[in-house]
């Protein structure tokens, strides 16, 4: 589904221009390109008979033919439908507090995200951080493809050094690419790139290519304008309504 472009909180409006590159626009920071769709990493749910086949532990990861024979992605639209979270802003802060890159929280929106998990939910698997899902994966590079594209560069932004990489080989690998990836096409005209702490990608380049991409490939996402940082779901929420990580309900605690 593709969504509004969010709405900006008064405190993110008044620190895009402050001098920190994570706090500026988007597209102030890839100036190369025309449009970015902010693409919202799925949740995942593990098919209802294959839990037995799938587990998901960190630094035991299961590599990309089994997250795409034994989970199906589950969108944001889909999870506010199960939660009764609000919006894609308040799912985005649940989910950056639950990640710890943001220090507080809603309460009320905080428990609907975590209660699926709270109730047993051994089949439920929350957003990758710092990676490119590997549920994502082929359906891009396969999209590219189709685009005409035979290969592209991998890098990242620890590593900008450029590798060229056929799609069929990227397509045939089974682990997932590296951490806060680059995936951009040989004549630049298409980005990929999975940043920092985030719950989402980008996908930059001519906006009827990047609506063609989201439409044919159901991503769940929305497009920047000229002002949308990559917190684009903060705000300051009033002391007296928000939760820190140490009362965060003894959930890590008892879950990790």
């Amino acid at each position: 589904m593709i969504y509004e472009t969010p709405e900006l909180s008064i405190e993110v409006k008044s620190s895009l221009y402050c001098g920190n590159y994570r706090d500026r626009p988007i597209l102030e920071n890839y100036p190369s390109f025309q449009s970015c769709f902010v693409c919202l990493h799925p949740f995942l749910k593990i098919k209802a008979d294959c839990l037995d086949k799938i587990k998901f532990e960190t630094g035991n990861w299961p590599n990309k033919a089994a997250i795409e024979e034994y989970c199906d992605p589950l969108t944001w639209t889909e999870l506010m439908r199960l939660t009764g979270i609000r919006g894609i802003k308040s799912l985005d802060r649940a989910l950056a507090f639950y990640h710890r890159a943001y220090r507080f929280a809603e309460p009320s929106e905080y428990t609907k995200l975590i209660r699926l998990i709270e109730q047993g939910r051994a089949d439920f698997i929350m957003p990758q951080v710092d990676e490119l899902p590997e549920i994502l994966e082929n359906k891009l590079l396969q999209k590219l493809l189709s685009l005409g594209y035979t290969s592209v560069f991998i890098y990242s932004d620890t590593d900008p050094k450029r590798h060229s990489h056929t799609i069929e080989s990227l397509l045939l690998k089974l682990t997932g690419l590296p951490s806060h990836v680059r995936i951009e096409t040989p004549d630049s005209q298409i980005l990929i790139a999975q940043d920092f702490d985030q719950r989402f990608s980008y996908i930059l380049g001519n906006q009827s290519i990047l609506t063609d991409m989201a439409e044919s490939l159901d991503l769940d996402g929305f497009f920047c304008n000229q002002y949308t940082p990559e917190s684009w779901s903060y705000y300051e929420i009033p002391e007296i309504e928000r939760m820190d990580w140490n009362e965060d309900m003894g959930y890590k605690v008892s879950h990790d």
